[in-house]
Formats: structure tokens, C-alpha cells, sequence
């Protein structure tokens, strides 16, 4: 009953206007003190606890390394590269929003950071070519929901101190999905450029292609430094963020992009944003243990795992509730509030907790950019200029083709285990 009582608040707060992270701690607050049986100390243990990991250290040293790069230059050196590489095909310039995604995500980390970056570049020049500017938005927030799956990704980091997942797992195990994605809304993306009579940009010389490669390797670099020191055992994940803000920073002095005076501002930006994260991993955490001690996560997991049907049927059920979920609460929350419910009952059907976790960002990739409330979305059109209700339209037929790749990745679970299996890991 108490429960029961606590999500009604949290639902009215939500409702209401109030941001997640204040919902979240009121509604659990109402909770306890409903309760009675915990002192209210218990508050400030578990904002500690729910940040007592060394590998959330890394989450501000990823945004941090993504600014850097991107003041760097580098963003548009790689929507260079891509246009170089798949722009001559009729839909190009929708292609190079998907291919720039890919390459930038590798090294940003962060999905609002690739749609402010991505977007900025890119949307202005599609509404130029006659994409209109709700679908240039639509591509955009469709490209920006794939590139969640593609490493480093926070989510990815989260689900890993959740669950004691191998980190460097998790980013081998997004790379193959990410790529259907991306394959899926390509082909997708020139079946309507020829039924819309949308021209190709032309085919490139090699001196742009040569140039464009060249200006990417500082990019290059920066992903192996990740990938490879992690995969490598040479870093942990913690470790292989510093090395990257100092290779960043370096870059963007040789490049002359980066002072003093700008590096600072993006400390303080970092700071901003990871205060934001990180409450919300307090009060997302506090919410979790309260449900945990009222057993509901055991009670939801009993009933998950008598599904008919086995697993199939509560993969379905994962997939519609974590794409729900995703759509109304941030991904940190979604994850630390779901996880602890969904891993147990995953397991007891034999399905992999690596499997699981990508199922899950995946889900989230859609949801964040869902009409009307996807937080992604609203970022979208605001570097779009364009509102919700206008792009919804469009958007659809893509979250469309992205949702039936989480269905094949969820039922053909080779596509998610593959390489990190071939890889030994």
C-alpha cells in the first residue's frame, strides 16, 4: 500500500511539471515516511551509496572529453568523412546525419551532445536540399537514437556498475547493433529519397576524401585510446576517460580551438551537467532501494518470469515497458529503478545479462526521442527550430524501423554476443 502511494506522488509530481530528480526524491521521501520503520539518516546513506562507484568517476571525464573533441573541430572533419562516403547515394545527405552519428558518438559519449553537435552542422543544409525542416529533424533524432548503442556510452557504463558486466563488453557487444540500425534507416532513408525525387550530393574527388580522412585521424586516435586501451587491459574505463580529456585538450591547443578561458567554461559546463546526472542517480538510487524494501522489484520479477510463453513473451514485455519507461523518465533512472527488477528475472530464464543490458539502451535510444514527451526530441527541435507536434509525423516511420531492430536483436541474441564472444571476452 505504501508503494502504491509513493508512485502516486511520484505520478502527480511528473505530472505537474516538477523535474524527475525532485519527483523521484519527494515520492520516495512520502514513501519512508509512510513507512516508519527506517530513520529518515537513511536519506543521506543512500545518496552516498548510490554514488560509492569508481566507474561513475568516468561519466564526467567522457562529457568532458566529447566537448573537447568537438571544440576541436573534429565534428566536422568526421560529417566530412561521411559525407565523402555515402553522400553520392540519392538520400546522401540524410546518410551523412547516420554515418556522423556513428563516427561522433565514438568519441562524445553523450546523446544530447551528438544532437547538438550533429544537428547544428547538418540540419540547416538538409532543409537547404528539400528535406523540409520537421524531416531533417526526424533524421536527426532517429540517427541520435541509434548512436546510443554505439561506445562510449553512459548508459552503458551504468548498467555496468549495476550489474558487474564487463564495461568493455558492453562497448564490443553495441557495435554489430548499432550497425543494423544504422543499415535499416539508410535503406529507408533512399526508398524516400526516390519516391520524394531528392538529389544525390555527388560523387566526391579523392583530394576531398584524402583531405576529409586526414582531418579524422585525431578522432581515430581518440577511439582507439578508448577502445583499445579498454579492451586491451591497458585502462579501465575510469582511466581511459582521463587519457582521453588530456588528448582532447591537447588537440584542441595544437589546433589553436582551445584556451585557457575555454577549457575552463567547459570544466564548468562538465560540472553542470554531471551535478544533473549525478542527482538523479541519487535520487533514482534512493527510489530503487525504498521499492526494494517494500519488495516490489520481487514481486514484478515473480510475475515477469511466469509469463506464458518463457522468454519470448518476456522479451516482448521488457521491450514495451522499458521503451515506456525510457520515454518518461532519463536513461540513469530508467536503468537504475528497472535493472535491479529485470536482470534477476532475465536470468532465470536463461537470458544474458550482456544481451539484456544492450536490449535495454537500445529501447532507450527509441524512447528518449518518443512523441510527445521523449526528453531527446525536445533537444532535437530546438537545434531544428521546429516543434514536437510538427516533427512527429515524420519521426514515426523511423522509430518504426529502429523498434523492429530491437525486436531482432532481442530474438537473435548472435547479433548482441557475437563479437565479444569471437573477441574472447
Amino acid at each position: 500500500m505504501v508503494s502504491i502511494v509513493s508512485v502516486i506522488v511520484f505520478v502527480i509530481f511528473l505530472a505537474a511539471s516538477i523535474p524527475l530528480a525532485f519527483s523521484l526524491g519527494m515520492a520516495s521521501l512520502v514513501g519512508i515516511v509512510l513507512q516508519g520503520t527506517v530513520p529518515l539518516i537513511i536519506i543521506a546513506q543512500k545518496a552516498f551509496s548510490g554514488l560509492d562507484s569508481f566507474l561513475l568517476l568516468s561519466i564526467p571525464l567522457f562529457i568532458l572529453a566529447g566537448m573537447l573533441i568537438d571544440q576541436a573541430g573534429i565534428s566536422l572533419a568526421l560529417v566530412n568523412l561521411a559525407q565523402s562516403l555515402v553522400g553520392f547515394f540519392r538520400g546522401g545527405l540524410a546518410m551523412v546525419v547516420i554515418l556522423s552519428e556513428m563516427l561522433f558518438s565514438g568519441v562524445s559519449g553523450s546523446v544530447t551532445a551528438d544532437t547538438a553537435a550533429i544537428g547544428s552542422v547538418l540540419v540547416p543544409p538538409m532543409v537547404k536540399a528539400g528535406y523540409g525542416r520537421e524531416r531533417a529533424t526526424a533524421i536527426l533524432a532517429a540517427a541520435c537514437g541509434m548512436g546510443i548503442l554505439v561506445p562510449p556510452c553512459i548508459q552503458m557504463i551504468v548498467y555496468g556498475a549495476l550489474t558487474g558486466v564487463s564495461i568493455g563488453d558492453l562497448f564490443v557487444a553495441g557495435f554489430i547493433p548499432a550497425a543494423f540500425m544504422a543499415l535499416a534507416l539508410m535503406i529507408q532513408i533512399n526508398i524516400q529519397a526516390r519516391r520524394l525525387n531528392l538529389p544525390p550530393m555527388g560523387r566526391p574527388s579523392l583530394l576531398f576524401l584524402g583531405k576529409s580522412a586526414i582531418q579524422s585521424i585525431p578522432a581515430a586516435i581518440m577511439a582507439f585510446i578508448i577502445f583499445g586501451g579498454i579492451l586491451l587491459g591497458a585502462f579501465t574505463p575510469t582511466e581511459a576517460a582521463v587519457v582521453a580529456v588530456v588528448y582532447g585538450f591537447v588537440i584542441g591547443v595544437i589546433y589553436r580551438r582551445i584556451s585557457w578561458k575555454v577549457a575552463l567554461q567547459m570544466i564548468i559546463d562538465t560540472a553542470r551537467i554531471t551535478g544533473t546526472i549525478m542527482f538523479l542517480v541519487i535520487t533514482a538510487s534512493l527510489f530503487a532501494w525504498f521499492m526494494t524494501t517494500e519488495r516490489v522489484p520481487q514481486a514484478i520479477a515473480d510475475f515477469l518470469g511466469t509469463l506464458p510463453g518463457g522468454k519470448y513473451v518476456f522479451l516482448l514485455a521488457v521491450n514495451v515497458i522499458f521503451l515506456l519507461i525510457g520515454s518518461v523518465l532519463e536513461g540513469i533512472p530508467a536503468l537504475i529503478m528497472m535493472v535491479p527488477i529485470l536482470e534477476p528475472a532475465a536470468k532465470k530464464l536463461g537470458i544474458d545479462s550482456l544481451h539484456l543490458g544492450i536490449i535495454l539502451i537500445a529501447n532507450m535510444g527509441v524512447g528518449f526521442f518518443l512523441p510527445p514527451i521523449g526528453l531527446g526530441l525536445t533537444v532535437a527541435c530546438t537545434v531544428g527550430k521546429t516543434t514536437i507536434d510538427r516533427v512527429s509525423g515524420p519521426l514515426w516511420p523511423y522509430l518504426l524501423v529502429m523498434f523492429a531492430v530491437v525486436l531482432l536483436i532481442s530474438y537473435v541474441p548472435s547479433i548482441v554476443l557475437w563479437l565479444p564472444q569471437m573477441l574472447g571476452f
